[in-house]
């Protein structure tokens, strides 16, 4: 590795400028050599973004591999696109930072994490809420024995904000099969932070997936999941929609809580977390200061560029970051898990069986399922299981 990682960006669109740019412009270890979109518009505005010249431009992301001097790529298309860019990195001898989630389908997403293995290169998933002020001091309280052994983490996301694509590609793009899935992939953010609060791994989600308006437009993902996640020692309940509704964080454990709260209530990553405290088993109650905390749009984008500064360490000393592919593919299985579980009205078991239509193909499986009659999923229409 040079004294600088040097990269090259794939993908120009909004999560560049609130994100990855503050940190491109200002770590001191990391320089953007090359950006490629194929938007003209959207390249143009990378320019201006990053102060690149013309000949730093591309409208094929082949091209940009083909640059020696790039060390690594992040790739901020939207997922469908992700994996051959991905593969195509790997063999141009590339490391990988990728916007989440790593692929629309597990057959693939594993696929990703043994091309990375084999090649020897890293492929970090960008899960900056790892980086959150607030989800940080809460693993910090958890590692200390604060409430005990950890036994059921809430987190509620039932205000998420429906934030528009760029429009110089395909605002609502989020919102078509293509997505691979509709709030709970795109913010997987609560699947990973599950995991990684509870530490363990999954064996076993269900759920409730629905679009409760429906009825007023043509739905073709959800708008509203409702999760709980089996752990070996541990559960997880993931409440999320795009809307208006309850955020924070509830954790029990064996010798106490932990609530943590935003301002107005709101959901996690579109607000600033104003309330966390504990209490103990006698009911006495703690509150925490939670460190480096700023408005919103600052402490996201001190996320990515903390997220970035562990990609590079990791490169630099041959470790996993904080977010590997493997994890990123363990959180798309529960993301999936939960949409079939919804479709079938039955737990499913993790990891997912290989042979399923869902491992193979993800949300284009679920039609393929023993699908239950009185499936709120089914009843929407999601997912191509239309009456």
């Amino acid at each position: 590795m040079s004294a600088k990682l040097k990269v090259g960006l794939i993908g120009c669109g909004n999560v560049v400028n609130y994100g990855h740019r503050p940190a491109l412009t200002t770590l001191p270890d990391v320089e953007l050599v090359a950006l490629a979109d194929i938007t003209p518009a959207r390249r143009a505005i990378g320019k201006e973004w990053f102060n690149l010249d013309d000949a730093q431009l591309y409208a094929d992301y082949r091209d940009l591999l083909a640059i020696d001097e790039i060390e690594a790529v992040v790739i901020a298309v939207p997922q469908k696109f992700r994996p051959p860019i991905v593969l195509d990195a790997f063999a141009a001898r590339k490391h990988v930072l990728s916007e989440k989630p790593i692929s629309n389908t597990p057959a693939v997403a594993h696929q990703l994490v043994r091309a990375g293995t084999e090649a020897d290169l890293k492929m970090a998933l960008v899960h900056n809420y790892h980086f959150l002020p607030e989800y940080r001091q809460i693993k910090r309280l958890l590692n200390k024995g604060l409430i005990g052994d950890v036994r059921v983490a809430m987190l509620h996301f039932l205000g998420v904000i429906d934030y528009p694509g760029a429009a110089e590609y395909q605002a609502d793009w989020r919102h078509t099969m293509a997505a691979g899935g509709g709030v709970l992939m795109d913010m997987i953010h609560a699947v990973y932070l599950a995991e990684w609060l509870v530490g363990g791994e999954a064996q076993q989600v269900m759920a409730f997936v629905d679009a409760p308006e429906y009825a007023l437009r043509d739905p073709e993902i959800e708008d509203l999941a409702l999760l709980q996640i089996a752990f070996p020692n541990a559960y997880a309940v993931i409440h999320m929609a795009w809307g208006e509704g309850v955020g924070g964080a509830d954790i029990s454990g064996s010798d106490g809580q932990i609530r943590m709260r935003y301002k107005q209530y709101q959901s996690g990553g579109f607000n600033q977390p104003v309330e966390l405290y504990s209490v103990d088993s006698e009911w006495n109650r703690t509150d925490h200061a939670i460190a480096n905390l700023e408005e919103h749009m600052d402490n996201t984008a001190r996320s990515f560029t903390e997220l970035w500064a562990d990609f590079c360490t990791a490169i630099r000393e041959d470790r996993q970051p904080i977010a590997p592919a493997a994890a990123g593919a363990r959180a798309l299985e529960i993301v999936l898990g939960a949409y079939a579980s919804a479709v079938t009205g039955r737990v499913v078991s993790l990891p997912l069986d290989r042979a399923t239509p869902v491992y193979q193909k993800g949300i284009d499986g679920l039609a393929e399922l023993d699908v239950w009659e009185d499936s709120k999923t089914k009843a929407a229409g999601l997912f191509g299981l239309r009456e």
